[in-house]
């Protein structure tokens, strides 16, 4: 298309003085129209992949019992295993709340499979998998209350695929523990 020359000098005119009005706000898209969201093709933080449960137990007053932590990590991810292979890994890690008369031991991690992986070729990583359990000691003391109470566990992981690492989660699951 071509612009006659008379009105050339006025369509610059207008374009320069558009450069100096301050941006317009963006309109709002009226709610009857929403726009669809984009699918998310990745994982946006490892709770999209890891999920952690426990099973219910009962202790004896006085006595020594042991909860089972199971993780499931979907098909084509891993969690980093405890101890983590380098230091700026993030290992998993199960916390325990407190609770009267109860007292937790520290963790007892699964054993590890060494993994090689596109992002560390040099050395593999201690990883877990599919499904691992996390066995946590609990003591009751000989004074506990008897009855049920709920122990409050955190689970940190970090969740990977063979290229990346994602947002490491801290999954938080009731352990319901029954003193009899």
């Amino acid at each position: 298309m071509k612009i006659p020359k008379t009105i050339l000098p006025g369509l610059l005119l207008i374009c320069a003085a558009c450069g100096d009005k301050p941006p317009a706000k963006p309109a709002i898209a009226p709610a009857a129209s929403p726009s669809p969201m984009p699918a998310i093709s990745r994982p946006v933080s490892s709770a999209d992949v890891v999920k952690a449960s426990v099973a219910d137990i009962e202790v004896g007053a006085g006595k020594a019992g042991e909860a089972q932590v199971q993780l499931s990590i979907s098909t084509g991810y891993h969690v980093n295993a405890n101890p983590a292979t380098f230091p700026y890994l993030i290992a998993t890690a199960v916390e325990a709340g407190a609770s009267n008369g109860i007292t937790m031991g520290k963790p007892i991690y699964p054993a590890a499979a060494m993994k090689t992986f596109s992002f560390e070729k040099q050395q593999p990583l201690a990883v877990y998998e599919g499904v691992a359990g996390i066995k946590l000691p609990v003591q009751a003391a000989a004074d506990a209350a008897k009855g049920q109470r709920t122990v409050p566990l955190k689970v940190r992981v970090q969740a990977c695929d063979d290229a990346a690492c994602y947002a490491p989660a801290t999954l938080e699951i009731p352990l319901r523990l029954t003193v009899k």
